[in-house]
């Protein structure tokens, strides 16, 4: 084994451990307890180590010389559990194990090198440390830097598989991968000589990283291709939907230009004849036929602001359901949206668990009008929604309102909330307003 100085022991256990935990959180960041993930990051890896140069039992390769790791595991499935986030942990865990693995087939690459162009002396001094540590910190960076590219297909791979089966499918396959690479990293330790096998070790190392990364590229890319077809169901439902309404009204305008001129001779022969009961009832006649639209004025074409297609059928199938439960709702989004996939997507699903279940409330209601506004600054996206309340109606928590006609419960919504968003229910003489703050970053 490589025996190192405590110094140069203490600088790579900070610059590794934090590079563990942000590559850990990077596909997460809902689950950071803490805004600045550079600090969050930086006082984790502190904390570490000085547990690892405070525990005696460090250079040995035994389960007490993994006190440090297990400490920061605990601490992390600790702090996801208090916050009731427990759903991510099976892909948490998947991403810790790569992580892992890419962070020690990189750092091995540089030990290996040192050892073959300068020896082992020089590279176990605090020097050789350093610039292999300099060298690592550049690559990371730059493989962060690359990673961005794919953060957000990858994110809504992550939330979509979450309490699915292909999640443990790949959680088994991870688990395995791992418990393999960590008994031959332990076995190897203990060999005499065993730096010799370093390049072994990073070729294993890195033969996972690569089999991983591919494992994973290829289950996102079936998960996109997935997703692609299930939003070509849902856009050709939709525009069913939206077309049918569209003949439907067609077909009533048709209807009303064949009988309108029949109505004008029918009023005015009333009132030639100055018969104005004849003229009143052929009047409440008339308009005793007339129908109320299930779709009122609004068309996908004024939700163009919506950079997201799928949001923006979820926007117009939540209206006509508005509609149909004899509730007019005007759509405002008075700028065009430049939010991530991800925070559209967390808009949708909070809409969907928030509007809906109320309609029925809200048209008993009077007036039954409702304002539904997105509106967008450079930190967040913010949604409103606007509703008449009756006058006895009370503040029931935070997510509901209950009245004589019943119960606004938002508490779904409430559930769906990723971390640092915002949600307030409020009440103004006779109008309630529900607020929703997401984060874009």
């Amino acid at each position: 084994m490589i025996t190192v100085s405590q110094l140069s022991l203490g600088l790579a256990d900070y610059s590794m451990s934090f590079w563990f935990v942000l590559f850990q959180y990077y596909w997460f960041p809902q689950l950071l307890p803490m805004k600045h993930t550079s600090l969050y990051c930086a006082l984790i890896a502190a904390a570490y180590t000085a547990v690892d140069l405070l525990n005696p039992f460090t250079a040995h390769s035994t389960l007490l010389g993994a006190l440090p790791v297990i400490l920061l595991l605990g601490f992390e499935f600790a702090v996801m559990g208090f916050r009731h986030q427990w759903q991510y942990l099976p892909a948490f865990i998947d991403m810790t194990m790569l992580a892992y693995l890419l962070i020690e087939f990189i750092d091995m690459m540089m030990i290996a090198g040192a050892i073959a162009l300068t020896g082992k002396v020089f590279a176990a001094s605090f020097w050789g440390t350093l610039i292999e540590l300099v060298i690592n910190n550049i690559i990371f960076a730059v493989i962060g830097s690359g990673l961005w590219l794919t953060r957000a297909p990858m994110e809504n791979l992550i939330q979509d598989i979450v309490g699915r089966s292909m999640e443990y499918l790949f959680l088994a396959f991870m688990s395995v991968l791992g418990v393999i690479y960590i008994l031959f990293e332990y076995s190897l330790q203990s060999l005499q000589d065993s730096e010799s096998y370093l390049v072994f070790l990073g070729g294993i190392a890195g033969t996972l990283v690569v089999g991983l990364s591919l494992s994973t590229y290829m289950l996102m890319q079936t998960h996109l291709q997935t997703e692609h077809t299930r939003f070509q169901t849902d856009q050709r439902k939709f525009r069913e939907q939206y077309t049918t309404e569209l003949s439907r009204q067609m077909g009533a305008v048709r209807k009303f230009n064949h009988d309108y001129q029949n109505m004008l001779l029918g009023l005015g022969g009333y009132l030639a004849d100055q018969d104005y009961d004849g003229f009143r009832q052929l009047y409440i006649d008339i308009r005793s036929g007339w129908e109320t639209s299930n779709a009122a004025d609004l068309t996908i074409e004024d939700l163009a602001n919506v950079p997201s297609a799928a949001l923006r059928y979820q926007l117009y199938h939540n209206y006509l359901l508005a509609q149909q439960q004899g509730v007019q709702l005007f759509v405002k989004v008075p700028e065009p949206l430049t939010a991530t996939v991800t925070t559209l997507k967390d808009m949708g699903r909070i809409v969907d668990a928030a509007l809906p279940p109320i309609l029925p409330v809200l048209g008993q209601l009077q007036p039954a009008i409702v304002t539904f506004e997105l509106k967008e600054t450079a930190k967040e996206l913010r949604w409103s929604l606007t509703f008449p309340v009756p006058g006895e109606a009370q503040l029931d928590g935070h997510t509901r309102i209950t009245a004589d006609k019943g119960v606004l419960d938002f508490s779904n919504a409430h559930k769906l909330l990723p971390a640092k968003a915002v949600l307030t229910l409020q009440m103004k003489l006779h109008w309630g307003q529900l607020s929703v703050a997401l984060p874009k970053d």
